[in-house]
């Protein structure tokens, strides 16, 4: 996880203009609430960090100067990313040695396979 926050500050820290600033805070917000989805999940003592994640990101998502893309690139772009997700994972499976780990990179090539198969 630190791996994701460091890429997110980096982007934060070298936007350089309003709409990437604010393209990059959107990013990091909806890292901020996977995070948090994480702890709120392993105790409920972190609902409320939860909660005002989800309502941070609900209210960048209203900023008129945050870049908005056409319908179609957003698709295109998920479409696209889930299949190179799908591929490491199938790369993952063929490295991992317990198999835990070989079934779970399984299951979810699986499933991001199919979210591109919905997309195209």
């Amino acid at each position: 996880m630190q791996d994701h926050f460091a890429y997110a500050a980096g982007r934060i820290r070298s936007a350089c203009d309003l709409p990437a600033l604010l393209a990059a805070a959107f990013a990091g917000l909806e890292l901020v609430e996977r995070a948090t989805s994480a702890l709120a999940d392993r105790s409920p003592s972190y609902a409320t960090a939860l909660n005002e994640a989800s309502d941070a990101w609900w209210a960048l998502s209203r900023a008129p100067s945050l870049r908005r893309l056409e319908e179609a690139e957003p698709t295109e772009s998920i479409a696209t990313f889930s299949l190179l997700v799908t591929q490491a994972l199938v790369v993952a499976t063929s490295r991992a040695v317990d198999p835990a780990d070989r079934v779970a990179c399984l299951q979810a090539a699986r499933h991001a396979g199919r979210v591109h198969d919905a997309l195209c």
